[in-house]
């Protein structure tokens, strides 16, 4: 429901929807179980700061579900049918640590990462688009479910072999399909290649195109560029698609939206972002010591 401009959830107890939570020994891993149209408390009511419109946060929720539900039409298996009802349950519940248990124990019974994001996560995600048109849930649950998503899509990835790293360091930049400002990119490449990174740029790519680059390349870390609050529903796709298709990956977002939405890292479930070229190569750093923290190496 919107209350004076604001979302907020239905039938959910004080305190619950703005938690964050860190995963343990990663600060850099922060989870959030909020819907992820609903603003914090102390934002300004006056729009004197910048955000992205309750429209366009709302258009990443329905992004999320509808992604999902695409690519669960492929999935080869499915969980019981107790058990996607139940796990749907826990993305809508009160706490998103009965979904996080509920993933673990199908991990501990053998699920593969595939099987979690296909026949799991990708699953439910049809599901609750079935329950919302049937009325059984507010869209204020399915846009708690779809913030809890990203999340899990995301910390999937520390249940994943981690990818050897090569001696330099590297990442993918592109722009996220549809964006036509391709200078701010460029640059930014240029600017890391002469500061040592190996840096591939594709520009122009659709979501498939990039999926396959970024599987078959082991990157790292991918950087996706978006200029404007315009681009925010093909930046959400791309990151579920990305998170399905290089687990492995860390997902960093630069370019305007990130001046726009300064938690745009938090709202679609990437690991950081920065819109200031100083801020770009301080946290392509930091992510790429966690790379190497996770791998064992020395920098």
């Amino acid at each position: 429901m919107i209350i004076a401009g604001k979302m907020t959830a239905c039938n959910r107890p004080p305190g619950e929807q703005g938690l964050l939570r860190e995963s343990a020994g990663d600060p850099a891993m922060t989870t959030i179980d909020t819907p992820i149209f609903v603003r914090a408390i102390d934002d300004d009511m006056h729009a004197q700061t910048k955000r992205l419109s309750d429209a366009s946060l709302l258009v990443m929720a329905h992004e999320v579900i509808s992604r999902l539900s695409h690519i669960s039409r492929n999935a080869a298996a499915a969980p019981t049918e107790v058990d996607l009802q139940a796990f749907c349950a826990a993305l809508v519940g009160p706490s998103a640590t009965q979904a996080y248990e509920f993933l673990n124990d199908a991990k501990e019974r053998g699920a593969s990462h595939q099987t979690l994001c296909i026949s799991y996560i990708a699953a439910a995600a049809g599901q609750l688009g079935v329950w919302w048109e049937r009325d059984k849930i507010h869209f204020s649950d399915m846009a708690i479910a779809a913030g809890r998503i990203l999340h899990l899509l995301r910390d999937l990835r520390m249940a994943m072999p981690n990818v050897p790293v090569k001696g330099r360091r590297e990442a993918l930049f592109a722009t996220v399909p549809g964006e036509q400002h391709v200078i701010g990119v460029t640059m930014a490449a240029d600017i890391l290649r002469d500061k040592g990174w190996h840096i591939d740029l594709q520009l122009g790519r659709t979501e498939t195109e990039l999926c396959k680059i970024v599987h078959d390349g082991g990157y790292p870390i991918i950087g996706l560029s978006a200029s404007g609050a315009e681009h925010v529903r093909a930046l959400t796709r791309t990151v579920v698609e990305l998170r399905v298709a290089a687990p492995w990956s860390l997902i960093f977002i630069s370019g305007g939206i990130v001046q726009i939405e300064k938690d745009i890292a938090i709202r679609v479930g990437a690991d950081a972002a920065a819109a200031s070229m100083d801020a770009c190569i301080e946290k392509l750093e930091a992510l790429y010591h966690s790379v190497l923290n996770a791998d064992g190496s020395d920098p």
